[in-house]
């Protein structure tokens, strides 16, 4: 694609995953290389069949789908949250894919589609980052062909949804969170701060599930779903957000920040730590901080927008 960003995504498929795949695939701002599964959301086995779906009912061109790590790397993991529903999307009931996996391992596809790129790539990661440290601990060199690394992961100022300090990407493997958050590259981080402030109405929900488009049908079925699991009258656009921050960073406000992952076994293990203060010197910090780009807020209405364009549902706007 002329003037696409080349990028790979790292997923757990799952619904809000899910939405961000029918952004990314339809933006003709991004040119998708191959995106990676991990455990997360749902099983492995779950999640490529889900990501494989959502391609087959866009109808989208060949893109690889490789399948990764299929639990942490330390821990056995989390169970499946039950917000994604049976199927980890809403159980819309989507025929199943006709469409195959690639026969390599993640981490190995990752690395030969980066080293083979004449130039370096974009990562977005929308999920546990267990690929990616798996990828730049076996190959640390491959670094250099990484132009950045968005990650949709932790908390700035708001708090956890897995427990009160943790969100639940960063605890579902905070090693490979560590790893990649102190890996030195450019990481841009899309906490949950931001995930929280764009959102479709239900009646919004409503008027895409009945659009002619595939992806707007999918993402209106999505978004009642949660409408239906939380009782609420709103949808997140959730991992979708990172998206869109990558496709329009005019949208987005951000600061550089120290972070720390705390790898404790107590009650805060998972939490992304921030140094906010203003004066530091003097003052020592334990345990390993690097700076990161953190997204802290979005200009929700633009996204919102963005979004329903990219699906050819802007009519389903309320505004």
């Amino acid at each position: 694609m002329t003037n696409a960003l080349s990028v790979l995504l790292d997923v757990d498929t799952g619904g809000d995953d899910a939405l961000a795949l029918l952004l990314a695939m339809a933006s003709p701002a991004l040119d998708v290389r191959g995106i990676t599964c991990v455990a997360g959301n749902c099983a492995l086995e779950q999640v490529v069949t889900n990501t494989l779906t959502i391609l087959d009912a866009l109808e989208a061109p060949p893109v690889p789908v490789a399948a990764g790590m299929d639990r942490p790397i330390l821990e056995p993991g989390l169970p499946a949250p039950p917000l994604h529903g049976g199927d980890g999307m809403g159980d819309l009931r989507l025929p199943a894919p006709r469409r195959s996996r690639v026969h390599i391992h993640a981490v190995e596809f990752l690395r030969r589609t980066l080293a083979d790129s004449a130039e370096p790539m974009t990562l977005i990661c929308l999920a546990p980052l267990s690929n990616i440290a798996m990828l730049l601990r076996m190959y640390p060199r491959i670094g250099d062909k990484i132009e950045r690394i968005y990650v949709m992961g932790g908390t700035f100022a708001a708090p956890g949804n897995t427990t009160p300090a943790a969100e639940f990407n960063v605890r579902y493997d905070p090693e490979a969170a560590a790893i990649v958050l102190h890996s030195g590259l450019p990481v841009t981080l899309y906490p949950l701060d931001p995930f929280m402030q764009v959102r479709f109405t239900k009646e919004e929900a409503e008027a895409m599930a009945g659009a002619k488009g595939a992806g707007a049908r999918i993402a209106g079925g999505i978004a009642l779903h949660y409408c239906r699991f939380f009782g609420m009258d709103f949808s997140l656009i959730g991992d979708a957000g990172t998206v869109a921050t990558v496709i329009d960073p005019e949208g987005a406000n951000w600061v550089r920040r120290p972070v720390h992952v705390d790898l404790s076994s107590g009650t805060s293990r998972g939490a992304t730590v921030f140094d906010r203060r203003v004066m530091t010197d003097g003052f020592a910090r334990e345990g390993e901080w690097t700076d990161v780009d953190v997204v802290t807020r979005v200009d929700a209405p633009r996204y919102r927008k963005l979004m329903a364009a990219a699906l050819g549902a802007v009519e389903a706007l309320a505004d």
